[in-house]
């Protein structure tokens, strides 16, 4: 950045904007397993600014958008898929200040970007409610960078994906012409953009009534025997908070052995009916979405440790994993979350092992005609609703004409 112009950064925003190099390290580096391809693309941040107000975020938006400065919000971090790793020379501009606001009445529940999710999640279970969908990282997550980023999610097998069926009511976005409001089918072409349509200054997600979910496993001698009981399980789909799939060495790996008379295949289920046998997993966030691959990261030997996740409908769950694991038994391991997308049963299925398999396992995906993709860089390689890719860019067009809100992640 020229002298003059981080001088005019200085001038604005005084103690707010931040040059130390530790500071900015941190501001460029996801502190969760990314995409080995994203990380290596990264580059520091010129500068860290933490806006403390929606004037502070307007603002550095102006200074960025007059000298064609690449800008990039950051909430905590929590993202596996890199929206928070500059793709080019950036400010970043850390929103978690921005955590003023929780307000809801009996079906919504309106957050400022910075609240970290378990806050939202404390604040409404005192009121006898919970978020509809939430991120499996609600611990550390903010709600900014869900939903810039994320989709799925705990209750993604109940009500779908947290962008789908109204899953983003409103929200208000700040783009280069100041504030935004979005609502019905615009709110979309932010959800999962990685902040490539603006910064969010305030979400109104709905929310649900509190029940008291037990987690309860049921084991499976064969895969096909697991996709018959997700058949039926879509008769109760609205009796059933999540579903996920582990393999017996996944599972092992995840729990330490704590779980006892397992078989090859193993279903965990959080519902109000009975379906299997109750059992207090302590681990069990660690099994969920992305938070699988982070942990597995840390618990396995793989000496190239790797990952894909794909998603899957049953039949080419059964056709896939069936293949792969066929082809690589215990040297590969399956995880699955299963959810709801478009009324229809998918499994979120991640495969993890050392990277020389994954020829193996891309093989047997092209054969299946499999298109997802999550070590593109690029959002559009992500989104498989060419509708809602097209909002996302028509959108960008009108919110960032000049393509500074973490530019290389939304192509035009």
């Amino acid at each position: 950045m020229e002298v003059s112009i981080e001088r005019e950064f200085e001038r604005n925003f005084q103690a707010k904007f931040i040059t130390l190099p530790g500071e900015l390290e941190k501001a460029s580096s996801a502190p969760y397993l990314v995409s080995p391809v994203i990380s290596r693309m990264g580059k520091k941040a010129i500068g860290l600014i933490k806006a403390e107000c929606d004037e502070d975020v307007l603002n550095v938006i102006r200074l960025c958008n007059r000298y064609r400065i690449p800008l990039v919000a950051r909430g905590n971090g929590t993202s596996t898929i890199g929206q928070v790793i500059p793709l080019r020379e950036s400010i970043v501009i850390d929103v978690n200040q921005l955590n003023k606001e929780i307000s809801a009445n009996d079906t919504s529940i309106r957050l400022s970007p910075g609240v970290r999710v378990k806050d939202a999640l404390n604040y409404l279970r005192k009121r006898g409610k919970e978020l509809r969908v939430y991120p499996s990282s609600f611990y550390i997550s903010t709600i900014g960078g869900y939903v810039a980023g994320g989709d799925v999610g705990i209750g993604s097998y109940q009500y779908g994906y947290y962008f789908d069926n109204h899953g983003v009511l409103r929200a208000t976005v700040a783009g280069v012409n100041g504030k935004e409001e979005l609502s019905g089918s615009k709110v979309l072409g932010i959800a999962q953009a990685a902040g490539a349509n603006g910064i969010v200054l305030s979400v109104d997600l709905p929310i649900i009534d509190v029940e008291e979910w037990r987690d309860q496993i049921l084991s499976f001698d064969s895969l096909h025997d697991v996709v018959n009981f997700l058949k039926n399980a879509e008769n109760f789909r609205e009796k059933i908070r999540r579903i996920t799939i582990e393999d017996f060495a996944t599972l092992s790996i995840v729990s330490g052995g704590r779980v006892n008379e397992l078989k090859e295949w193993n279903v965990i289920v959080a519902s109000v009916l009975d379906f299997g046998r109750e059992v207090e997993l302590k681990f069990l966030d660690e099994l969920a979405f992305a938070a699988i691959y982070v942990t597995l990261s840390r618990l396995t030997k793989f000496t190239q440790y790797f990952y894909e996740v794909r998603l899957l409908n049953l039949p080419s769950f059964l056709s896939v994993v069936s293949q792969v694991k066929k082809a690589l038994g215990n040297s590969v391991l399956i995880h699955g979350d299963v959810m709801t997308l478009r009324k229809e049963t998918v499994v979120y299925t991640v495969f993890v092992s050392e990277r020389n398999n994954f020829p193996l396992i891309d093989e047997i995906m092209r054969k299946e005609g499999i298109p997802f993709e999550i070590h593109s860089v690029e959002v559009n390689d992500r989104v498989d609703e060419p509708w809602r890719l097209e909002l996302m860019k028509s959108l960008k067009k009108e919110l960032d004409p000049h393509d500074i809100f973490n530019p290389g992640k939304l192509r035009i």
